[in-house]
């Protein structure tokens, strides 16, 4: 046998109020609990905005040593005679491209942006490959130039030899 229980619209709704209550006590309980023992994410903000600030200091400072070792050395590169090699000049523009690589090693520094001095360096490196490759290309012309104009000129008194014998030749036979 099996009894029916009926709720009138009131009691359904006070039914609805009272569990609902209960599920919001059961979260702030649960919720309290949960918290209580963890840490505030924002007690610390004012920290890790200190240490950003101090962070993006070193990265400013360390910045203004390395700006002028850059423009130095990308003049030096630029100045590089691809004719006239000194490899003094080149030894040092290494060591200032190596300097350029490694200026973030000494600091201990977090910041995204110190990896473009590496790109720097890479770029000065390349820049100073191709002045080396165009200065071998020039100087493979220069040799190449001189050879044809050697090969020219032998080719001209070949002729003129040629056409000397060819008119002694005819100079006798006649």
């Amino acid at each position: 046998m099996q009894v029916n229980i009926t709720l009138s619209k009131k009691e359904k709704r006070y039914y609805f109020l009272y569990l609902l209550g209960l599920l919001f006590f059961a979260v702030l309980l649960i919720s309290a609990v949960v918290l209580y023992r963890s840490e505030s994410p924002f007690n610390n903000s004012d920290i890790l905005a200190i240490q950003a600030l101090q962070e993006k200091a070193k990265f400013d400072e360390r910045q203004k040593v390395a700006q002028p070792v850059i423009d130095s050395t990308f003049h030096r590169i630029d100045k590089v005679s691809v004719d006239n090699n000194n490899p003094l000049e080149e030894n040092e523009i290494r060591y200032s491209i190596n300097d350029i690589a490694n200026i973030f090693e000494t600091v201990n520094i977090n910041d995204p942006r110190k990896g473009s001095y590496a790109q720097i360096a890479q770029f000065y490196k390349m820049y100073m490959e191709d002045k080396y490759v165009a200065g071998k290309k020039n100087e493979n012309i220069k040799i190449f130039t001189k050879q044809f104009e050697d090969c020219s000129i032998g080719f001209k008194e070949r002729k003129n030899q040629k056409l000397q014998r060819d008119n002694a030749m005819l100079m006798k036979n006649n």
